[in-house]
């Protein structure tokens, strides 16, 4: 029997599954291209190690699995799960092309495959991920039984074969290699106070004089606004020069629409802490600004990234109306009006310390909501 907070956590993990079944069905529907090689191996993973995860046996497992990977994703969540991976991959290749020896660190990275296409794209990359034990089991599990997975992070390590709940819990959850490097940690234990002898393990492949990216992509959402601080403001300390900040999550703005996402989350078990703690881009503006002490701070709405909004600006979108015309023209969709309002409820917020002039400039190129608030 799971205990209270152990079910918010199971809960929590389930939307990892959630985001890699999109992230198939948008790969399945050729919004992405070229098609990602890396969905597979990680789908193969779930389906033969969730039954081991705490919460799970073989039948609730299997259940759930046909449930997650049954039905094609309505087309705007094709579109959707397809606009802030574009997104997201953009700011952050950009962040690379500027620096080029620099670190990426993902937040609760657990099934994304981001890592994997910068590794091979880039040279100099060093990638983190972070996220609870359970999801970097599976990952490494599926790092270790692919020999394309395996030379990419350039690991060493022979292929693992769970076979029982039991041997399950006995497997590490850590993969290091030069280059790549996955650890599991409880994101909401961090804080800026904490000594380096509590976060030895996490930080020991921590270069803090790289410039850093941090990618919170609906992670820190499930943190209170107090361990929101705590955990940007212990990254912010941990680097000596820049430190980038690029968060995507959702938002309720306080409006009918953000109720019954609330209602709709709540009856999974989900609570998003900052849905309706932080609602609206203002907030969030004061949060990053005031209260975490970053800046250089954009932020803009996925209805406005999806073209969905006009306005005059000199900056470049950021679809291109070539590829917005490509996948229009993959799957139709008729209430426009529908995608608008929820895409509205999605944000992007970025923001950056750095103690001398040292900027990113990628994100100056493309066009955000609050452009002039930087």
């Amino acid at each position: 029997m799971l205990s209270p907070l152990e079910k918010i956590d199971k809960a929590i993990r389930a939307t990892d599954l959630d985001a890699l079944a999109c992230r198939h069905s948008a790969n399945q529907a050729n919004y992405i291209t070229p098609q990602d090689p890396f969905i597979e191996p990680l789908i193969l993973s779930y389906k033969s190690n969730l039954q081991y995860c705490s919460g799970y046996t073989n039948l609730s497992a299997g259940r759930t699995l046909r449930s997650v990977f049954g039905e094609r994703k309505l087309p705007l969540i094709n579109r959707g799960t397809y606009l802030r991976t574009k997104l997201i991959d953009q700011v952050t290749e950009e962040f690379i092309k500027q620096f080029d020896v620099c670190q990426i660190l993902s937040l609760g990275g657990g099934s994304d495959t981001r890592g994997f296409r910068f590794l091979e794209k880039f040279e100099r990359v060093i990638y983190h991920e972070i996220d609870f034990p359970e999801s970097t089991k599976i990952k490494k599990v599926a790092i270790l039984r692919n020999e394309k997975l395996k030379s990419i992070v350039e690991s060493q390590g022979e292929s693992v074969d769970i076979t029982s709940k039991e041997q399950f819990q006995q497997l590490s959850p850590n993969l290091h290699t030069k280059r790549y490097h996955l650890q599991s940690y409880d994101l909401r234990k961090l804080s800026s106070g904490l000594t380096s002898e509590d976060v030895i393990p996490l930080l020991k492949h921590f270069d803090s004089s790289l410039p850093t990216l941090v990618l919170s992509e609906c992670v820190l959402c499930y943190a209170s606004p107090s361990e929101n601080e705590e955990i940007i403001k212990f990254w912010k300390h941990q680097c000596r020069g820049l430190v980038s900040f690029l968060i995507y999550e959702p938002m309720s703005l306080n409006d009918s629409f953000g109720a019954t996402m609330t209602k709709n989350l709540l009856q999974r078990g989900i609570n998003l802490q900052t849905f309706n703690e932080l609602p609206d881009l203002n907030s969030r503006l004061v949060f990053l600004s005031d209260i975490c002490g970053l800046s250089h701070i954009k932020l803009t709405n996925m209805s406005d990234v999806g073209g969905y909004v006009i306005y005059s600006s000199s900056k470049k979108p950021w679809i291109e109306v070539s590829d917005m015309k490509r996948i229009n023209k993959l799957e139709f969709i008729d209430e426009v009006e529908e995608i608008k309002l929820l895409f509205e409820h999605y944000c992007l917020c970025y923001a950056e310390s750095s103690p001398g002039d040292i900027t990113f400039e990628g994100v100056n190129e493309v066009r955000w909501e609050s452009d002039d608030w930087s």
